[in-house]
C-alpha cells in the first residue's frame, strides 16, 4: 500500500453503469468556445451514450454536464482536431466521434443559460464519412507536413488505413505482409511517418509518403526501419521532447519502453505489476531546455506511478477506484491546472490531485534492542498455549464429521493389475510405454448430501506415478448428486518409488462461504511396481521385524497376497523391481518368514527397494489389529514416559542402514551443487550476451558488424548448450531425489517400530518427512538443518543435560552463518547412531514410579526393571526378542536360515554397522583410569546409559 492518496478534486458518475468504457473512451479537449476556456472532458460509452462534462469548481454540481446524448451506434473512440476547412478560429477544435462503420466530425456550439440554469452544449454535424470496413482506432495529425490543416486515418480491423482529408478526397492502403492484425497506429509529425505493432510484436515505421503512393504506383513498400518490442502491447503514444527528438512511449504487458524516432532504444523498464493504461506528456516547451518527459501509469490494483523517463518519482492509491482505472487524462479545469482525469470500466469519472496528505497511520519507533531467542521462544510458547486453550477439540471433531457427513467419499482400488493400458490416450512417455509396465483401476463414488458452492477433488500420487484425472471441479453442486468416476493408476516416469499410497482430497465451500476439507486414502498393490522372483540368500541390509500382535498371522501371504495365494505356506518370497527397470542390474529383495517364531527377515541390496515393502507391513499390521477390536493408534494422545504403542503389534530390530542413506545425501547435495553452478554460469552468459546485442544496436550502419555478430551466434549457441546441460541435470536431481525418499521412508518405517518413547518417534518422523522438496533458493539438505540442528542440542542428541537451554539458543543464533553441509551430515550420522543405541536398550524408559499406591512394599530390583506398559517377555512371547541384547558371533554371513534362529544384532554387531564405538555400561575398575579420558561426555558419573527422561527433558519444545 502507498503512503500517499490521489486525492479527489472532482467525481461524476457516468450515465451507463455497466462496464461499456475503455481506454478509448475519454478525452479531454478545449473547442475554443470562450477566452478564458479549459478542458472539457468528453466521455463515450460503447452503448452509444455521449456526454460533455465542464467542471467549475470542486464537487460535482448539475450544471458541469453541459450535453448528454444517445448516439445510433457504439462510439469506438473520440478525438478532437481541426477536422475540416471551414474553421476560422485558431482555438477552436472539432470533435470526432468514431463509430463501427462510420465518422463523424461535429462543431460544438455553445448556448447561454438562463436565470439560474447553466449553460449547454449542441452539436452541429459537419461531416460523416462512412466505410465499408469495421473500425478500430483513429489516428490524426498533420500529414505530410503541412500547416493549418489537420488530417486523420482510420485503422480497420483487417489492418487496412483510410486516409481522409479536407478537400474530400480519400484512398486506402494496406500495410506490407499477410497478416495485418488491428493494433495502434500513432503519427510523428516531425519525421513524418506512421508507427504501427505489427503482428510478430515488432515496431515498424513507415512514411507517409511510401504510404499515400502505394495505391497510385502499385508498388510495394518496406518498413523505414524495425525494432523488436518481444511483448504484446497495452497502448502507445508518440511525444516530442525535443526539437530534434520524438519519443514513442509504448506500455507492454510487462514493460515499459521508450524509442526515438530513429528506432533506438532510449530505456526499457520492467514493470514489477500489470498496467491498465498510461499517458505521458511534457512538463514545460520541448525546445527549451528545462522540458521533464512525465508519465503516469496506473496498476490494476488502482496504483498511480509516475516516472520521469525512466525514474520513479511518485506511487499514489486512488482510494476510490475498485477496479482499477481503463483511461487517463491530463488536464487544466477551472481552479485546478494539471489534473488527473480518470475513467472507470463502469462510468466512475474522476479528476483528481496529487496531494501530501499521508494516511491517519503513524508509523512506530523502531526498538532497537538485541534480540533475545529465549525470551522469544517462551513467549511462542505462551502463544502456542493459548490458541490449544481456545480451541475445543470437541467442537472440531464435530465439525470435521459434519463435513464427512456432507460429502460421503468411497474410494477403492483394485488388488489386481491390468496390462491394456491405453498409452496414447493418457499421453505416457514413449520410454515407459515400451516397457509395458502394469497399470491399476479406481473407482471413487462421491455422494453430496448438502449444496455446495464448489467442489474440488484433488488425487496425490507419489512421485512418477499419474492418475487419469488429477483434478475435478464442479460448481453450484445440488444435494442428493451421486457421482462416480472410474481411475486408472499408471506408472508415468521411471523413478523409484517410495509409497503405494493415493490420496483423494475434497475440499468444498457451503453456499455461506465455509470451507471444508475432507480426504481418504487408498493404497496401489505391490504388483505394480514388483514382480516374484528367485529368493537371494545373501544381501548388503538385513532389517528384522517381529509381528507382537496375537490378531496378525506371521506369514508372507497375509502381506504380499498379490504374489502368493491366501493360504500359501511359503516361507520365501523375491520380488524384484520394475520401475526403473536397469539393464546393468536388477533390483531385487527378498521376504523371509521365520518358521518358528514371530520374526519377518527383509534383505536386499539396494535402499529404494525397501520402503513400499515396509509400508505394506507396518501398515497391514496396524490396520489388522485396529479391526479386530483395538484402540486406534492415531485416537490416544502420546504422554511423557509412554512407550512406543506401535511395538504392542511389531517391534523392528534397532538397525539403521546409516552409511547408504547418507551415500543418497551426498549425491542428492552434489547435485542441487551442480545446478547453482550451472545457473550461475547461464546468467553470466546471459549478460554477455546482452551486452553484445546493446553493442550490436549503439552501432552506427557504417561500421563492420560481422565480428560482432559472430561473437553474438558464438555466445548464442553456448547458452543453447549450457541450458541443455542445466536440463540433464535437472533430469538427474529428480531421480536422485526419488532415491532419497526412499532412503528417508525407509528410516522413518523403521523409527516407527523401535522400542522408543512415542513422542520421540513423532518428533523423529515429523522432521524425516517425505517426500522431500528442493526450492531454487534453499535445497532440502539446507531446510533440514535447523530441525536437525535443534535436535542436536535439545533432543537425542545433547551432549550434557546441565547445558542451560537458554544458553544453547542464544549462542547458535548467528543469522549470518552460512550452511554447513559437513557439520549437517554430521549431526545426521550422530542421530541414527543415539536412535540405534537407545533403541537397543530396553532399560531406555523407566516405570513412572508416580502412579505406585502409597504404602505399598518395595519390589525386588528386577521386578523395579519392568517397564510400565507390561512385562516385555510377555508382550514379546516366549520366543520372542530379548530383553537385553545377545552375544552374536562376529561373522556376518547372510543366508535364508539365518533368521530362523533366534539371534539378534548385538553390541558388536551395532559397532561394525553403525560405526559405534562409544563405551557405555558398567566399567572393569582396572579401567577406569585409562578410559576416563575418552569416555563421552554424556555418560554420566555412575557408568550408566543416561535415561530417557534425561536425554529428552528437553525435547518438550516440539509440542
Amino acid at each position: 500500500m502507498s503512503l500517499f492518496n490521489v486525492c479527489s478534486w472532482w467525481s461524476a458518475q457516468c450515465s451507463d453503469p455497466g462496464e461499456e468504457y475503455d481506454v478509448a473512451s475519454l478525452l479531454c479537449a478545449r473547442f475554443g468556445l470562450e477566452a478564458q476556456e479549459k478542458d472539457y472532458i468528453i466521455v463515450g460509452s460503447q452503448t452509444g451514450q455521449l456526454s460533455i462534462y465542464y467542471p467549475h469548481h470542486r464537487g460535482y454540481d448539475a450544471t458541469d454536464l453541459l450535453l448528454e446524448t444517445q448516439m445510433a451506434a457504439p462510439i469506438v473512440g473520440l478525438y478532437a482536431g481541426k477536422f475540416s476547412g471551414t474553421v476560422r478560429n485558431e482555438n477552436a477544435n472539432q470533435l470526432g466521434v468514431l463509430l463501427p462503420n462510420a465518422i463523424v466530425i461535429y462543431n460544438v456550439l455553445a448556448i447561454g443559460g438562463l436565470a439560474e440554469h447553466g449553460a449547454q452544449l449542441r452539436l452541429q454535424m459537419q461531416a460523416e464519412h462512412k466505410f465499408q470496413r469495421v473500425a478500430f482506432g483513429l489516428c490524426q495529425g498533420h500529414f505530410g507536413q503541412v500547416k493549418g490543416r489537420e488530417f486523420f486515418c482510420v485503422v480497420h480491423l483487417d489492418g487496412t488505413l483510410t486516409f481522409y482529408e479536407q478537400d474530400g478526397i480519400s484512398y486506402e492502403c494496406r500495410f506490407p505482409g499477410f497478416r495485418a492484425l488491428p493494433a495502434p497506429v500513432v503519427y510523428c509529425e516531425r519525421t513524418d511517418s506512421f508507427f504501427r505493432f505489427s503482428a510478430t510484436w515488432d515496431l515498424q515505421c513507415y512514411s507517409y509518403q511510401d504510404l499515400s503512393h502505394s495505391l497510385v504506383t502499385k508498388s510495394s513498400y518496406q518498413p523505414t526501419w524495425t525494432q523488436c518490442v518481444g511483448e504484446g502491447i497495452v497502448d502507445m503514444r508518440v511525444v516530442q521532447v525535443k526539437a530534434n527528438c520524438s519519443y514513442i512511449m509504448i506500455l507492454g504487458e510487462r514493460n515499459f519502453i521508450s524509442l526515438d524516432d530513429n528506432g533506438k532504444f532510449n530505456f526499457m523498464l520492467k514493470l514489477d505489476y500489470a498496467p491498465k493504461c498510461f499517458i505521458s506528456f511534457v512538463v514545460g516547451y520541448y525546445w527549451e531546455p528545462g522540458a521533464r518527459l512525465i508519465t503516469a501509469i496506473i496498476s490494476d490494483s488502482s496504483k498511480l506511478h509516475l516516472y520521469e523517463e525512466a525514474n520513479l518519482i511518485w506511487a499514489a492509491q486512488w482510494p476510490n477506484q475498485s477496479p482499477a482505472p481503463v483511461a487517463i487524462q491530463r488536464s487544466n479545469v477551472h481552479n485546478l491546472a494539471g489534473g488527473i482525469v480518470t475513467l472507470g470500466a463502469k462510468g466512475q469519472l474522476e479528476v483528481g490531485y496529487l496531494g501530501a496528505d499521508p494516511f491517519q497511520f503513524q508509523v512506530q519507533p523502531l526498538k532497537l534492542e538485541e534480540l533475545s531467542f529465549a525470551q522469544a521462544h517462551k513467549e511462542l510458547q505462551q502463544l502456542e498455549d493459548e490458541i490449544k486453550e481456545a480451541v475445543d477439540v470437541r467442537v472440531m471433531d464435530a465439525l470435521n464429521q459434519q463435513a464427512a457427513d456432507q460429502v460421503r467419499l468411497t474410494f477403492t482400488i483394485q488388488s489386481e493389475v491390468n496390462d491394456d493400458l491405453d498409452t496414447l490416450l493418457l499421453d505416457v512417455p514413449a520410454d515407459v510405454a515400451v516397457k509395458e509396465l502394469p497399470s491399476a483401476k479406481g473407482l471413487l463414488r462421491c455422494r453430496i448430501k448438502a449444496e455446495l458452492a464448489e467442489l474440488q477433488l484433488v488425487f496425490q500420487t507419489p512421485s512418477g506415478v499419474r492418475c487419469s484425472q488429477d483434478t475435478l471441479s464442479f460448481v453450484d453442486v445440488a444435494a442428493g448428486t451421486s457421482h462416480e468416476f472410474k481411475l486408472d493408476f499408471y506408472i508415468a516416469e521411471l523413478l523409484h518409488i517410495h509409497s503405494a499410497k493415493v490420496e483423494v482430497i475434497a475440499s468444498f465451500v457451503s453456499p455461506r462461504g465455509i470451507p471444508r476439507v475432507i480426504q481418504q486414502s487408498a493404497n496401489l498393490p505391490l504388483s505394480m511396481f514388483y514382480r516374484a522372483c528367485q529368493p537371494q540368500k545373501a544381501a548388503g541390509i538385513k532389517l528384522t521385524y517381529s509381528i507382537i500382535s496375537r490378531h496378525v498371522t506371521p506369514k508372507l501371504a497375509t502381506f504380499f497376497g498379490e504374489f502368493l495365494e491366501e493360504h500359501s505356506e511359503s516361507h520365501a518370497l523375491g520380488l524384484q523391481l520394475l520401475c526403473p527397470g536397469l539393464e546393468k542390474q536388477s533390483e531385487g529383495i527378498t521376504l523371509v518368514a521365520a518358521k518358528n517364531s514371530n520374526r519377518i527377515r527383509i534383505q536386499s541390496d539396494y535402499v529404494e527397494t525397501f520402503a513400499m515393502i515396509l509400508e505394506r507391513i507396518v501398515e497391514r499390521t496396524l490396520q489388522l489389529d485396529s479391526s479386530a477390536g483395538l484402540i486406534k493408534m492415531d485416537k490416544k494422545k502420546p504422554k511423557k514416559g509412554v512407550l512406543n504403542r506401535c511395538v504392542e503389534r511389531l517391534i523392528a530390530a534397532p538397525f539403521l542402514p546409516v552409511q547408504p542413506i547418507l551415500h543418497r545425501i551426498d549425491v542428492h547435495h552434489d547435485t542441487q551443487q551442480s545446478i547453482r553452478k550451472q545457473t550461475d554460469q547461464l546468467e553470466e552468459l546471459w549478460q554477455q550476451f546482452k551486452t553484445l546485442q546493446r553493442n550490436l544496436q549503439e552501432q552506427s550502419e557504417g561500421d563492420p558488424k560481422e565480428a560482432l555478430t559472430m561473437e553474438i551466434e558464438s555466445n548464442y549457441d553456448q547458452l543453447i548448450l549450457e541450458g541443455d546441460k542445466l536440463v540433464e541435470i535437472r533430469r538427474d536431481e529428480r531421480r536422485q531425489r526419488c532415491d532419497l525418499n526412499c532412503a528417508v521412508a525407509l528410516a522413518r518405517w523403521i523409527i516407527h517400530a523401535l522400542n522408543l518413547e512415542e513422542r520421540v518417534v513423532n518428533v523423529v518422523n515429523s522432521v524425516l518427512s517425505v517426500p522431500i522438496e528442493d526450492w531454487t533458493e534453499l535445497s532440502w539438505e539446507e531446510s533440514m538443518a535447523p530441525g536437525i540442528d535443534m535436535l542436536h542440542h535439545f533432543g537425542p542428541l545433547t551432549r550434557s543435560k546441565s547445558t542451560s537451554t537458554h544458553g544453547l539458543l542464544d549462542s547458535n543464533a548467528n543469522p549470518k552463518e552460512s550452511f554447513d553441509y559437513s557439520r549437517f551430515r554430521r549431526h545426521f550420522a550422530t542421530l541414527f547412531d543415539r536412535i540405534i543405541r537407545l533403541a537397543s536398550s530396553p532399560m531406555a524408559i523407566k516405570p513412572d514410579d508416580s502412579k505406585k499406591p502409597t504404602g505399598e512394599e518395595e519390589k525386588p530390583a528386577a521386578e523395579q526393571q519392568v517397564d510400565e506398559i507390561g512385562n516385555m517377555q510377555r508382550m514379546l512371547g516366549e520366543k520372542g526378542l530379548p530383553l537385553g541384547p545377545p552375544k552374536r558371533r562376529s561373522n556376518m554371513s547372510s543366508s535364508l536360515e539365518a533368521v530362523e534362529d533366534d539371534e539378534e544384532y548385538d553390541e558388536e554387531d551395532l559397532r561394525e554397522d553403525v560405526g559405534y564405538r562409544k563405551e557405555y555400561g558398567t566399567t572393569d575398575g582396572t579401567h577406569t583410569s585409562s578410559n576416563r579420558k575418552n569416555r563421552s561426555e554424556w555418560v554420566n558419573e555412575d557408568f550408566e546409559l543416561p535415561t530417557t527422561e534425561e536425554l529428552f527433558s528437553d525435547l518438550g519444545i516440539w509440542w
